[in-house]
C-alpha cells in the first residue's frame, strides 16, 4: 500500500517536470518572437526619424554631408547601424532623403537555428534592415 502511493507521487513529480519544461520552451519562443518583432519595429521608426533628421539638418545647412551626419548620429544614439543614405530631387525642387538602417535582435534560442542549415535566414531575420524616406515613409 505504501509503495503504490510512492509510485503515484513519482508520476505526479514527472508530470510537473514535463509541464515546467513545456512552459519554459513556450516562454523562450515567445520572448524570441518579441525580440524579433521589437527589432523590426524599432528599426523602422529609427530609419524614418533619421531621414527626417537628415531633412531638418539639410534645411539648416544645405550640404548633403551635414544631412548624412545628422542621420548617422541619430542612428548611433538609438543603437542602430547606419547602412546608407540616398537623395532624390522632385521636379518642384524638393529633396527627399532615404535612409537605410539595420538593427540587431538578441535572442535566446532562435540564433541556434543557424546550426541546422538556416544560417542566411537567421542572419536576415535577426538583423532587420529597412529603408525609409523623409517624405512619404513608404519605401
Amino acid at each position: 500500500m505504501n509503495s503504490a502511493r510512492l509510485r503515484r507521487q513519482d508520476g505526479l513529480i514527472r508530470e510537473a517536470i514535463w509541464l515546467f519544461v513545456i512552459i519554459a520552451v513556450i516562454a523562450v519562443v515567445v520572448l524570441d518572437g518579441l525580440a524579433l518583432f521589437h527589432a523590426n519595429q524599432s528599426v523602422r521608426d529609427a530609419a524614418t526619424t533619421a531621414a527626417n533628421e537628415a531633412r531638418a539638418a539639410y534645411s539648416q545647412s544645405p550640404t548633403l554631408a551635414s544631412a548624412k551626419l545628422a542621420a548617422q548620429q541619430y542612428l548611433a544614439r538609438t543603437g542602430d547601424t547606419f547602412v546608407g543614405m540616398t537623395t532624390s530631387q522632385a521636379a518642384d525642387g524638393t529633396i527627399t532623403f532615404s535612409v537605410t538602417a539595420r538593427a540587431h535582435a538578441d535572442t535566446y534560442a532562435f540564433k541556434y537555428l543557424r546550426y541546422v542549415g538556416l544560417k542566411k535566414w537567421v542572419q536576415q531575420t535577426s538583423n532587420p534592415s529597412v529603408t525609409r524616406s523623409s517624405d512619404n515613409n513608404s519605401l
